[in-house]
């Protein structure tokens, strides 16, 4: 099977790495330069430091014959004004026996992550929740349609409360929240082959800067561009504001990643002055050109199937049969 494999790849590879190596028209390279807004990040050294926490899960897990070992981790981590650094969190370690378990333990990660932020928002300045708001709605909203959230259930969770709850925090404080991917293959702003990102990173020349924010009511991509919608229709059924997302691409240093980020909005609202007023905060706790307290966040939820092989041992089941195991 695997020389078969090399064979594909070498029989076709000029069409594969095409699609790589795409070449796009200076017309649009030109298009993408004029859409990126030239901005570094300033810290007025007068102003009071603002109080910065940043939210991330991780998981990871071991499939047996009829069961499964899993550990989730929640994890928040705020700098105060004065520069200390706090952190916490929920550890979770479990066994069930599910058919779909990645899907829950995701599931289970955006919902612990959307308590966080409700919980921890109103003592922060500013939070940061590591991945996509539109994407975290989406997923928590077909769950409640769904109805099969066993695993959610037997955690405490109570899934249309959390969606209420998500959409009334986010109204209450809708300058507070940003939601920051590390990657996207979303086509919102220019719908060509690839994801804006890819773009955006290529053809900007290294510099530090942002995109206009853009409602994503009106993304390119359909999918997107209706579940914007519903989120707006939904927080005007929960709360009575007219509230959309918003997104822009960053990159916070010259010559760094560019990273996707959504927060809400009133629809028509001016937004674009809080995406600079987010890099300007954010100036001082860029490290590699990502935010320190996200960063931070990532490293502590991190857990590896060495991390999970050790519990097992622990647990005394590492001997167990795996799900795979050939008879």
């Amino acid at each position: 099977m695997l020389s078969n494999t090399l064979d594909f790849a070498l029989t076709h590879f000029g069409a594969i790495r095409s699609k790589v190596d795409e070449v796009i028209s200076f017309d649009v390279a030109r298009n993408v330069k004029s859409m990126w807004v030239f901005y570094r990040g300033y810290r007025n050294s007068y102003q009071k430091r603002h109080k910065i926490t940043a939210i991330d899960s991780g998981y990871n897990y071991r499939e047996f014959r009829g069961y499964a070992l899993y550990i989730q981790n929640t994890v928040w981590v705020s700098i105060d004004g004065d520069g200390e650094e706090m952190s916490n969190g929920v550890v979770d370690i479990d066994v069930v026996s599910s058919s779909n378990i990645e899907y829950e333990l995701s599931l289970l990660s955006s919902i612990r992550e959307i308590d966080f932020m409700c919980r921890l928002i109103q003592n922060s300045d500013i939070v940061l929740i590591d991945g996509s708001l539109i994407a975290v709605f989406s997923k928590i909203r077909k769950a409640l349609f769904d109805g099969d959230n066993e695993l959610i259930e037997t955690k405490g969770f109570n899934i249309k409360n959390v969606l209420n709850d998500m959409l009334i925090t986010l109204s209450l404080y809708p300058r507070k929240a940003f939601f920051i991917s590390k990657n996207s293959t979303a086509k919102d702003v220019l719908g060509l082959v690839k994801g804006d990102i890819y773009y955006f990173e290529r053809y900007t020349e290294g510099l530090p800067g942002y995109t206009k924010p853009v409602d994503l009511t009106n993304s390119r991509h359909i999918g997107i561009a209706v579940t914007a919608k519903t989120f707006r229709q939904s927080v005007k059924r929960v709360t009575g504001v007219d509230a959309t997302i918003y997104m822009s691409y960053v990159r916070f240093e010259p010559f760094s990643r560019i990273y996707r980020v959504e927060f809400v909005g009133e629809a028509d609202e001016p937004v674009e002055p809080r995406i600079k007023h987010l890099i300007d905060v954010l100036s001082q706790y860029i490290v590699s050109g990502y935010p320190y307290p996200l960063m931070r966040a990532d490293q502590i939820a991190r857990i590896s199937g060495g991390d999970v092989e050790r519990i097992a041992a622990v647990l005394g089941i590492s001997s167990d049969p795996y799900d795979r195991e050939p008879l």
